[in-house]
């Protein structure tokens, strides 16, 4: 007996020859439309390597099968540089750190296959649409962005990134083929536990960098005392290249390392801080310092008196930077001079903003004194309408960029000794001094008499951070530590240039 099929048979007739015809021809048609596919992704990506011959260079030599290494090839068989960040572009108000990092990585991305991993806030925490990977994205690089839990944490500089954040990173490093650099530039929390925990996994394959962008300050909490006890020797243990911009911050990290146990010292590299080209039109200025008809026009666009006295400080409104005292300093000076004078305190809240304006009322100063917030992609107008740059944290912050791209601009500055500039005293383009109301009177009166002088002085100086210099020191620094020679640049200073 014959078993019944499981199925059925359809009828002929249920098919014409005309139906059969169509099915072939709609066929073709596909494979057309899948060769038309094909062409436009080959010319796409000619146009992509004749853009951007540094990401897409031209097809490689032929491998022993014979076959060429595509660009994505080519990106695996580069060093890996990954950076670990709490935020990243465009989240620009959190300061020079999150600059610093993405030039740093524009710089590296020739010799390296460049990943960022981050968080998806921007600095005023709102949040950016999640992208695990934009690939030729911000500046030609990867991005991986993954979620920021609690953001308001981050207020409080308390960031809880996810645990992707490292799984991905790790992924990566472990199907790559050759040494992966991993920098960073927080000194507590997740980001730094997560690059130790990749060191602990590739020991042999991952370098780690630590740049401290003046994050080594301590501030007396219990909660950084307990990080510190649990933490702290693995951190020195374990980062095999730290960068310090200036002499105090590489005596800090010297102290930290001996406090933890760590007495080889000499992987301390001074690395300084940079400016990114010369933000302001050469027409601008004259032999003797800033045009002043250029002034009066920028003051007038932002509402500026033409004639007044403009003290300048930009940054995030933080409780260290010092932004009372300077108000302080500001009226001891202003006190004994009969001319007009302005303060203008730019930059977004980092949970001052309000203190401050309580302040300013109740010292009834409201038309000498004005805030003013969000104003990144305009700071350059407000640096060279301005006649001098303050700045006193009341922590070591170390190198402030904002004072670098003020004298870019041919302002003046006068920094407390928490914000040390190097070259700044010896080429009098303004004043560090040991913060009291006195001594920063003193010195606000002695660059007023000569302001034309330190103009001048202010953008001589300013070259000795210009990227231009800098930019190939760090790039054969980093390639170096790549090939795992660290032995040759324990040693070595990235000294600031001397001007052009």
């Amino acid at each position: 007996m014959c078993c019944r099929r499981p199925y059925k048979i359809l009828s002929r007739e249920k098919y014409s020859h005309s139906d059969r015809r169509q099915r072939v021809v709609n066929v073709g048609k596909g494979l057309l439309d899948l060769r038309g596919v094909v062409r436009a992704s080959k010319n796409l990506l000619v146009e992509r390597e004749r853009k951007d011959p540094l990401v897409y260079k031209a097809r490689q030599r032929r491998t022993e099968k014979g076959s060429a290494l595509l660009p994505m090839e080519q990106n695996k068989s580069m060093p890996l540089y990954l950076q670990f960040t709490d935020t990243y572009a465009p989240a620009w108000g959190h300061g020079g750190p999150v600059r610093l990092m993405f030039d740093y990585a524009q710089w590296l991305r020739s010799d390296f296959q460049v990943d960022v991993y981050t968080s998806d806030v921007y600095h005023d925490f709102s949040r950016i649409p999640i992208r695990r990977e934009i690939i030729g994205g911000i500046g030609g690089v990867s991005v991986h962005r993954h979620k920021l839990f609690f953001p308001r944490l981050a207020k409080n500089s308390i960031y809880l990134h996810s645990p992707l954040l490292c799984m991905q990173a790790a992924k990566q490093i472990y199907r790559s083929r050759g040494p992966a650099i991993v920098h960073f530039s927080v000194l507590r929390g997740l980001v730094p536990l997560y690059a130790m925990l990749l060191k602990l996994l590739f020991r042999k394959r991952v370098t780690l960098i630590h740049s401290a962008f003046g994050s080594l300050h301590y501030k007396r909490a219990l909660h950084r005392k307990v990080y510190d006890a649990l933490v702290m020797k693995f951190f020195v243990r374990l980062v095999d290249l730290r960068l310090a911009q200036n002499d105090h911050e590489r005596e800090v990290y010297h102290r930290i390392c001996s406090e933890n146990g760590r007495s080889d010292q000499s992987q301390v590299v001074l690395f300084p801080l940079h400016l990114d080209g010369t933000p302001i039109d050469r027409a601008r200025f004259t032999e003797s310092g800033k045009d002043l008809t250029a002034v009066k026009e920028v003051r007038k666009a932002y509402d500026i008196p033409e004639g007044a006295v403009v003290f300048l400080f930009l940054g995030r409104l933080n409780p260290a930077k010092g932004i009372l005292r300077m108000i302080d300093a500001y009226l001891e000076f202003s006190r004994s001079r009969p001319r007009q004078t302005l303060l203008l305190i730019v930059g977004h809240d980092d949970g001052l903003q309000a203190q401050t304006e309580q302040y300013i009322l109740r010292k009834g100063i409201q038309n000498k004194v004005r805030i003013i917030n969000n104003v990144y992609e305009t700071r350059f107008d407000y640096y060279f309408l301005a006649d001098l740059f303050l700045g006193f944290p009341t922590i070591f912050e170390e190198t402030m960029l904002a004072s670098l791209e003020a004298m870019a601009c041919g302002t003046p500055i006068i920094v407390s000794r928490e914000a040390d500039v190097p070259f700044v005293e010896e080429e009098r383009a303004g004043h560090v001094i040991d913060f009291d109301l006195s001594t920063s009177a003193r010195a606000m009166t002695d660059v007023m008499d000569n302001l034309p002088m330190f103009q001048v002085n202010a953008r001589r100086t300013a070259l000795h951070f210009d990227q231009l210099h800098l930019g190939p020191k760090l790039l054969d620094l980093f390639r170096e530590t790549a090939c795992g020679r660290l032995t040759s640049v324990r040693d070595s200073r990235a000294k600031a240039p001397q001007p052009v």
